[in-house]
């Protein structure tokens, strides 16, 4: 059920009996040159849809923008910053704790997302209530290694083509073509890092230092398909389903 399709009466029923509420997190940014700015956002919603159709709980609208500084000079991209995402979050979440809501699940599609989800999350056991991290991505590497991959490889490809295929172009996909921006003694090795001794080291950086394409990670995104998409979905929307069932009888103190 979608808060923003009750009126005010079915939501004083709601969080009267129920006490989970779950937002969707997204962003607008670069997923190489075969896939849409809304990855982050569209595979969420698709999800959500999903998780409704398996269990009893209700979503508030969601967030189409997150974090993603170093993402920011790809045409499209826009990011909104952590103090902004925080204090969004932060009021969203005061609201759903105003009206009774003292689970909040955060459906999260955007790893640059996660440390200002982390600070949102203490900030709410503060106030008596329990935040609930849950990225797609990392759930669906757990629940079958196979799936695992990097921004905008496989893994997230194989998820757009389940949401709508007709938004993966793969006739403009280009390789990944990875650049040693700060010295050939450091080798680019992936997101933000170099590599030395064989070791990769975080050296945060805008991205289109090291890449012009934007896709980053082991998983081609050539090996993507259809079928790999709906299973991954269709198992992790049964994974997070299985846990509102069981998390919501939880009483949180």
């Amino acid at each position: 059920m979608k808060l923003s399709r009750m009126t005010c009466r079915e939501a004083e029923v709601y969080f009267e009996e129920n006490d989970i509420v779950i937002i969707p997190v997204g962003c607008l940014e670069n997923h190489g040159s075969h896939n849409v700015l809304g990855v982050d956002t569209l595979i969420p919603e698709k999800l959500l849809d999903m998780i409704e159709a398996r269990t009893h709980i209700v979503s508030a609208p969601g967030i189409p923008y997150g974090v993603c500084e170093d993402m920011v000079n790809y045409p499209g991209t826009i990011s909104i910053g952590e103090e902004c995402l925080y204090l969004l979050l932060t009021e969203i979440t005061d609201g759903l704790i105003h009206h009774g809501a003292r689970k909040i699940l955060f459906l999260n599609g955007h790893g640059g997302n996660i440390p200002t989800l982390n600070k949102v999350c203490i900030e709410l056991s503060k106030k008596g209530a329990l935040g609930v991290e849950l990225n797609w991505w990392i759930l669906a590497g757990q629940l079958n290694s196979k799936w695992a991959g990097g921004h905008g490889g496989g893994e997230e490809t194989a998820a757009m083509l389940a949401v709508d295929p007709s938004l993966v172009h793969f006739q403009c996909l280009s390789e990944q073509k990875l650049v040693n921006d700060i010295s050939e003694m450091f080798p680019t090795m992936g997101f933000d890092r170099i590599e030395f001794q064989g070791i990769g080291i975080p050296v945060p950086r805008l991205v289109d230092r090291y890449t012009s394409n934007g896709w980053i990670g082991p998983d081609h995104p050539k090996d993507a398909s259809e079928k790999w998409g709906q299973e991954m979905l269709t198992r992790v929307a049964d994974y997070i389903g299985e846990f509102v069932d069981v998390f919501r009888k939880i009483e949180v103190e």
